[in-house]
């Protein structure tokens, strides 16, 4: 592994470059000091004297305990006060600093100059725009505006819906035939089909996979051997080849076989719905209708409406769907109220005026 000489600033006098071995700045003569941080210039070149060798391969500085000055790893006593190395003294730290970071992703690209629109689309931006405004100005008068409200009347509606038991005819897979239906044919349909496989047959296909086909050294970055020179780092990265082959399989072979059931048609008598009996009147007294049932009919399901009708300062009327019969019974005729009105008349919110 090749060894480089590094280099270091110096912070007395602001000189570049000092050499890495050397304590002492060569412009002032001011110490290295333990607080100066050591460097690998890009122009830095591979050392080959064996006395730099020996010297870069002794290991870390020490650093004086009393007057901080670094030393060499050879010497016994300090170069800058003289004081004996003593067991335990601190040294440099030995730092590898790795270069195999993936780069930095590359700058989004410019976006592409547009092209100066025509006078087409400028007239259809234009009539976009104001088919937007327009939308929304319908919008804005389309909406519930609130408003104070006369109570002028009341109407109601009740509704019962009437079931009659009629013969009616139907399908259905054997199986699923009610019991008490009277058949009327029947005949043999696919119900599904089967998706069997019957064999194999034999295909061939490339296939590509990658190998290792051995390994190559690879720099990865430098390490600071703390007494002003350093050291290229390498590991061992494997090398991979992209590969080709052919192979056999077996493929499936299916085929679709459909299978058969009874499918019956018959006759079965059912609730079906029939009519409406209706009731409806601008009174306080709702009632339901007398439905008038026939020997082979019954009564279904019930519906209910209560509105509240109004005129709102401008005399024009509007008309509130309560809830339930017994809110349609807590206004009084006469009375005033506030509510948000939607443009065709409905009440869409309401709430009692101030003071009504």
């Amino acid at each position: 592994m090749a060894i480089r000489e590094g280099a270091w600033d110096c912070p007395t006098c602001g000189r570049k470059r000092n050499r890495g071995p050397e304590k002492f700045c060569g412009g002032c003569g001011a110490p290295r000091g333990p607080e100066v941080k050591l460097y690998l210039p890009d122009d830095a070149a591979e050392v080959a004297d064996e006395a730099a060798l020996k010297r870069a391969q002794a290991d870390a500085d020490w650093i004086c305990d009393y007057c901080g000055a670094d030393n060499p790893a050879g010497n016994a006593f300090c170069s800058g006060c003289g004081a004996a190395r003593e067991e335990g003294t601190k040294t440099r730290e030995i730092v590898v600093h790795r270069s195999d970071v993936p780069p930095p992703p590359p700058p989004p690209a410019a976006p592409a100059a547009k092209p100066k629109s025509s006078w087409l689309k400028k007239g259809c931006g234009i009539g976009c725009l104001g088919l937007v405004v327009l939308v929304g100005l319908l919008v804005f008068l389309g909406r519930p505006r609130e408003k104070d409200l006369t109570v002028t009347g009341f109407h109601w509606q009740r509704t019962i819906a009437v079931e009659e038991l009629r013969p009616v005819i139907e399908t259905a897979w054997e199986g699923e035939v009610p019991s008490t239906a009277r058949i009327l044919g029947r005949s043999r349909e696919v119900h599904h089909v089967d998706h069997l496989q019957i064999g194999s047959r034999t295909r061939s296909r490339t296939v590509s996979e990658r190998v290792q086909t051995g390994t190559e050294k690879v720099k990865v970055g430098t390490r600071d051997l703390g007494n002003g020179y350093f050291e290229d780092v390498y590991e061992d990265r494997p090398v991979y080849e992209d590969r080709s082959h052919e192979e056999t399989y077996e493929e499936p072979v299916y085929r679709d076989q459909p299978v058969y059931r009874q499918r019956f048609r018959y006759e079965i008598e059912k609730w079906v719905p029939d009519r409406e009996a209706r009731a409806e009147g601008r009174d306080r007294s709702p009632a339901w209708p007398d439905p008038a049932l026939g020997r082979r009919e019954r009564a279904g399901s019930r519906t209910e409406l209560y509105e509240v009708l109004f005129r709102d300062a401008d005399n024009k009327p509007a008309r509130y769907k309560a809830p339930n019969e017994q809110v349609w019974k807590g206004f009084e005729e006469g009375r005033a109220y506030r509510g948000k009105v939607k443009s065709d008349g409905e009440v869409a919110e309401m709430e009692r005026a101030p003071g009504g």
